[in-house]
Formats: structure tokens, C-alpha cells, sequence
């Protein structure tokens, strides 16, 4: 394991603890979900480690996640699973890019797929926080009974 993968497991262990601690319902199943897709992205990565062509471990796991991002968004009346799952659809057309073009640079194809995550981490722990200090603001307020307003 180099520094790199050090920093970014400590970090993601770190934004996962947060997330599961102070997000509730929505924390804990965004903390579950990474978690997974961390666990079986490594797994995908070691089957091919050499990343020359689409990686369809790592691709069926971003797509999965994808799928329980979508779930999670449709479940929750937060903002921040939004906004991770057009992160994560960002990262399944880097897979959808490298069917296109199969000799894709192996190095790109991995930094492309990599980056992503560290954004999806970020606004999970910030609509964490700001479910925290303001916890009206990321919540869906519903329909109003007062004449005027609402839809």
C-alpha cells in the first residue's frame, strides 16, 4: 500500500465515521454504501490491477452504487445524496468511455475513476454538517396549508 491509498482509506474512514455518527438515517446508509463500494473496488481492482481495458468488477460496483445512490436520493429528503449520485454517474461514463474507446490510457482511465470519490466523500460530510447546523435548510419542507402558498 503506498501513501496515496494510506491517505485516501484514513480520509475515507474518517469522513464514514462522521457520516454514520452525526447523518442519521441518511449518514449511516451513505457511510454503508461507500464502505461497500470501497471494499469491492479493491477487490475488482486486484482481479486486473494493470487497468488496460474496462475493469467490469470495478465497473458493475460504481454501477451498483449508482443504483443505491439513486435509491438513497429518491429515500431522503437530504440534498447531499444528489449531488454524490451525479458524482457517481460521472464515474459509471468513465466505464461507458473506456468500452468506447478500449485502448484508453490505463493510467487516465484509473485517475478518472479515482477522482471521484474524493468529491462524493466531501458533500457527504458537508451536507452532514449543515444538517447539523441548520437542519431546515436540507429538508424537503412538504406541501403548505397556509392560502398562498406552497405549490
Amino acid at each position: 500500500m503506498d501513501i496515496l491509498q494510506a491517505t485516501f482509506l484514513g480520509g475515507l474512514f474518517l469522513c464514514l465515521a462522521y457520516a454514520a455518527r452525526f447523518g442519521g438515517r441518511t449518514g449511516r446508509a451513505g457511510a454503508v454504501i461507500f464502505a461497500a463500494a470501497t471494499f469491492f473496488t479493491a477487490l475488482g481492482a486486484a482481479a486486473r490491477p494493470d487497468w488496460a481495458g474496462t475493469s467490469y468488477a470495478v465497473f458493475a460496483t460504481d454501477a451498483a452504487c449508482l443504483i443505491a445512490l439513486i435509491l438513497l436520493a429518491c429515500n431522503s429528503g437530504r440534498y447531499w445524496p444528489i449531488w454524490a449520485t451525479g458524482f457517481q454517474i460521472v464515474a459509471v461514463a468513465t466505464h461507458f468511455a473506456s468500452l468506447w474507446i478500449p485502448d484508453i490510457v490505463p493510467i487516465a482511465y484509473q485517475a478518472l475513476l479515482s477522482f471521484w470519490s474524493i468529491p462524493i466523500l466531501g458533500v457527504m460530510v458537508a451536507g452532514t454538517w449543515l444538517d447539523m447546523v441548520r437542519p431546515d435548510v436540507g429538508r424537503s419542507p412538504g406541501p403548505s396549508t397556509e392560502k398562498g402558498k406552497g405549490p
